[in-house]
C-alpha cells in the first residue's frame, strides 16, 4: 500500500509515520549511534518569519521519527545554525555545520544564503538539500545539492498563464521584492509574458526593508494597470496588501504563495485579503484531509507560527532520507545518488521525483482567498510531469 503514489493524504501520512519491521535496517544498523545532521536558516533578522519554517519543518520530523525509535534504532541528531539575514553570516554558519561533519545538510529558502553556502557544503561532499527558490540555485553545477519545494521558475512561467489565460487579464504590473528572488522571478515573469504577446504596463520593486510601497503601488494603478503579479515574502507581502486596501487600489492581485500563507493572512483583515490568487508550494491548511489538518495544528501548537509549503516540503525531506538511509545506509555518496534517483515518492501532499538538475518538487497548487481563508483551487504541474 505504502508503495502506491496514488494514495490518499491520510494513507501517505500513516506511510510517513510507520516503520514496519519487516523492512529491513540492515544498511542503517551500521549507522553511527547518533546520526548527525545540520541545518542552516534564518531565525533572526528580518527574515526569520519565513526561516523558522525550515526549522520547525525539519525538527518536527526529526522529533516524530526519534520518538518512533529513530532509524534501526539510531537516534537523529540535529545541530542548526541561524544564517541571519547575511550572506557572509549565513556561509559562516554553514562553515560551523560543516565542521561538525553531519551526514546530510538542510539549507534555507533563502536563496542568496544558499548560493553563497554551496560551495563550501560541495567541498565537503554532504548531500545539500534545499527549499531556496531562485530558479538558478540547482544551476550551480554541484552533484551534492538538490531541492525539494517548487522554484520561482516554474512559478514565473505559470503565474503569467493562469492570469492570462484563465483570469483573461492583458495589462498586468510586476511588483517583487529587490532581491536574487524577487528580482530573478521579475524578469522570469517578464519573459514569460512576452511569450504570451503581453507587455506588463509597469515593472516595479521594493527592498527587502521597506514599509511603504504606496509610490510602486500607485505607479502602477495609474498607468491602468488591471491586475498585479505580487512576488514576496509574507511580512512585505502582507504590507504591499493592506497598502493596496488603504489606497483603494482594487485589482486582481496573484502571486507566489506568500499571498495566501496563512502567516500572510493573520495580519490582514478579510476584506484586505479576499480575491487574491496564489500559485505556489502545497499549503496544508487548504487540504479536506483531516490528517494533514491535525497535523498543520500539531506543529502550529508546538511553534505558535503556522505551518506552510516551506513547513510541509522540509519535513517530507527529513522523511525521504529516511527511507533513504533505511536502504542505503549512512555513505554520503549512496544517499546522494539515491536522492538523485528518486521517483514518485509521495510525501504529505504531493510525490516527489528528481530531475536531471536535482529538483525534486514539480506539482504546484492554485490558491485563492475567500476572506481571510486560502482555498485551493486546485493542483497545476510543471510541464512535463
Amino acid at each position: 500500500m505504502c508503495r502506491n503514489v496514488r494514495m490518499s493524504g491520510v494513507v501517505a501520512l500513516a506511510c510517513l509515520l510507520a516503520m514496519p519491521a519487516s523492512e529491513s535496517r540492515a544498511e542503517a544498523a551500521s549507522c553511527p549511534a547518533q546520526i548527525p545532521l545540520g541545518l542552516t536558516t534564518a531565525l533572526t533578522g528580518n527574515l526569520a518569519l519565513l526561516g523558522t519554517q525550515a526549522r520547525n519543518g525539519v525538527e518536527f520530523a526529526v522529533d516524530e521519527i526519534n520518538a518512533s525509535g529513530g532509524i534501526a534504532g539510531k537516534k537523529l541528531v540535529l545541530a542548526t545554525e541561524d544564517t541571519g539575514a547575511s550572506s557572509t553570516d549565513a556561509l559562516n554558519a554553514m562553515n560551523r555545520i560543516v565542521d561538525g561533519k553531519p551526514l546530510v545538510i538542510f539549507g534555507s529558502m533563502i536563496s542568496p544564503h544558499v548560493f553563497a553556502q554551496t560551495e563550501s557544503v560541495t567541498k565537503s561532499e554532504t548531500p545539500f538539500v534545499v527549499g531556496a527558490t531562485n530558479a538558478k540555485v540547482t544551476a550551480q553545477g554541484s552533484k551534492w545539492l538538490f531541492r525539494t519545494h517548487v522554484h520561482d521558475g516554474q512559478l514565473a512561467t505559470l503565474i503569467p498563464e493562469y492570469l492570462i489565460k484563465t483570469l483573461k487579464k492583458s495589462k498586468p504590473g510586476i511588483m517583487a521584492v529587490a532581491d536574487d528572488y524577487g528580482l530573478g522571478a521579475s524578469k522570469g515573469i517578464q519573459a514569460a509574458l512576452a511569450a504570451l504577446n503581453v507587455t506588463p504596463v509597469a515593472v516595479t520593486s521594493y527592498a527587502p526593508s521597506d514599509k511603504d510601497m504606496s509610490a510602486q503601488l500607485l505607479e502602477i494603478k495609474d498607468k491602468g494597470a488591471d491586475s498585479l503579479i505580487l512576488f514576496g515574502r509574507p511580512a512585505d507581502v502582507a504590507l504591499v496588501m493592506k497598502q493596496m486596501g488603504a489606497l483603494g487600489i482594487s485589482l486582481t492581485l496573484i502571486g507566489n504563495a506568500s499571498t495566501v500563507a496563512q502567516t500572510t493572512l493573520n495580519n490582514l483583515s478579510a476584506s484586505e485579503a479576499d480575491g487574491a490568487y496564489a500559485i505556489g508550494g502545497m499549503i496544508p491548511q487548504t487540504s479536506t484531509d483531516p490528517k494533514i489538518l491535525d497535523w498543520a495544528r500539531r506543529v502550529q501548537e508546538k511553534y505558535k507560527v503556522p505551518a506552510d509549503n516551506f513547513t510541509v516540503s522540509y519535513y517530507d525531506t527529513v522523511y525521504m532520507l529516511k527511507s533513504i538511509i533505511e536502504k542505503v545506509g549512512c555513505d554520503k555518496t549512496a544517499i546522494r545518488d539515491a536522492l538523485a534517483a528518486t521517483s514518485d515518492w509521495q510525501g504529505l501532499l504531493i510525490a516527489y521525483k528528481a530531475d536531471s538538475a536535482g529538483d525534486l518538487a514539480h506539482t504546484l497548487g492554485i490558491y485563492r482567498n475567500k476572506g481571510k481563508t486560502a482555498e485551493l483551487i486546485g493542483p497545476i504541474k510543471e510541464a512535463g510531469y
